[in-house]
This record gives structure tokens, C-alpha cells and sequence, in this order.
């Protein structure tokens, strides 16, 4: 019994990625240390697939490092300001702030970074969202449906 038979037709070409504004959604995050030795968060995006993209509906923006450093204090409070985080808010530790970006709506401005000869997607800054969120997929339910 095989477990794979090979089928071009299942083969997909990704997109390249194309400078612009991207309504995305915080998915995940990690925590780690800079090669500097500061502590670092490391955000990964997915570019919305419901609304019109520049390129790569669907895919995952990897690797947005905020590094923790009074340098760069403004990429945590635009991100923060972005998604709406209310002024005023503290956060007791980095974790806590990366936990609460998690499934946040937010408009990335993507630029693109080369390495070894191909281009990688780069988040240069952050806006609010331009659209809703995305429909969550719930169901109205009448009175008159159901039996009780």
C-alpha cells in the first residue's frame, strides 16, 4: 500500500509578494532571545483571504521581531495602537502583551526584504484595520426554530 502517489496536478506555485497595505490577522507568537541578548517577541500575521489583498491571500506574514529595547518601544505601541489596545494600558510582562495581540485585526504595511535572491515579505508598519472582522460564520437561530 503506498502512502503518497505523486500528482502534478496538486502542485501549487506560491505568489510572489507585492509592497503594500495587507488587512492581516496577529496568529501566533513566539518568545525569544535577539542575537543583541534582549528579550524578543516574534509575531506571525495571516493575510485575510475575505477581503482584496495586494498578493498571498491566505499566507503568513513570519517573523515580525519586536525586539525589547527602549530603541524600539514604538513598534510595541504603534502594533498596540493599531489594534486598538485602549490608552493606558499595562501589560506585566511581554508575554502578556504578545497573548493579548493574538487574533487582533490589523493593516500591515508590507515592504520586502532580499535575501539570498528572493524577496521576502517585510512589516514596516501598522495601521488599523480598514475592514470589519471577518465573519465568524454564526448562525441565527430564530425563536420559531427550534422545538422548545
Amino acid at each position: 500500500m503506498s502512502v503518497l502517489k505523486v500528482d502534478y496536478s496538486q502542485v501549487s506555485q506560491f505568489e510572489d509578494w507585492v509592497k503594500g497595505e495587507y488587512e492581516a490577522t496577529v496568529v501566533g507568537y513566539e518568545m525569544k532571545q535577539a542575537k543583541s541578548g534582549s528579550n524578543m517577541v516574534i509575531l506571525t500575521y495571516e493575510v485575510r483571504d475575505d477581503v482584496p489583498q495586494p498578493s498571498n491571500k491566505g499566507q503568513k506574514i513570519n517573523y515580525d521581531n519586536f525586539v525589547v529595547s527602549e530603541k524600539s518601544m514604538w513598534r510595541f505601541q504603534a502594533l498596540s495602537m493599531a489594534v486598538g489596545v485602549p490608552e493606558g494600558t499595562d501589560f506585566e510582562s511581554f508575554t502578556e502583551w504578545a497573548k493579548s495581540m493574538q487574533n487582533k485585526q490589523v493593516r500591515l504595511i508590507v515592504g520586502l526584504r532580499e535575501h539570498n535572491g528572493r524577496y521576502y515579505p517585510q512589516v514596516d508598519g501598522f495601521k488599523s484595520p480598514e475592514v470589519g472582522k471577518p465573519d465568524s460564520g454564526s448562525i441565527d437561530i430564530k425563536d420559531d426554530d427550534v422545538p422548545f
